[in-house]
């Protein structure tokens, strides 16, 4: 995964800024520096959470929609062949969760 890469640079960041002491004025520079750099790695996750979120969410709704429309009798009846459903939803829930992980950790 693509991520694996930017969470393992994320790691180091935050680890180089620890050993930084940000009253010295050099030092000071370097952390503001990295946590541009962390910002702009958090985005990147932020937004590639999001993503996955959506396209997860746009082929259920997709799934749902083929299956009404392909189904005939009561909606009762078309609700009971969505089974193939639960999942997209499983899928979608674990990507909203990953969007609000990054979130949560980064305090974003």
């Amino acid at each position: 995964m693509a991520n694996d890469g930017r969470l393992v640079r994320l790691k180091q960041i935050y680890d180089e800024i620890e050993t930084l002491n940000p009253e010295i004025l050099s030092d000071l520079n370097k952390v503001i520096r990295l946590y541009s750099q962390a910002q702009m790695l958090i985005g990147y996750l932020d937004a590639d959470a999001l993503y996955r979120y959506g396209a997860v969410y746009a082929e259920r709704k997709r799934v749902h929609a083929e299956v009404i429309q392909a189904s005939r009798g009561t909606v009762a009846e078309k609700e009971s062949l969505l089974r193939k459903i639960i999942a997209y939803r499983r899928d979608e829930r674990t990507a909203l969760e990953e969007y609000k992980k990054v979130n949560d950790i980064y305090g974003r």
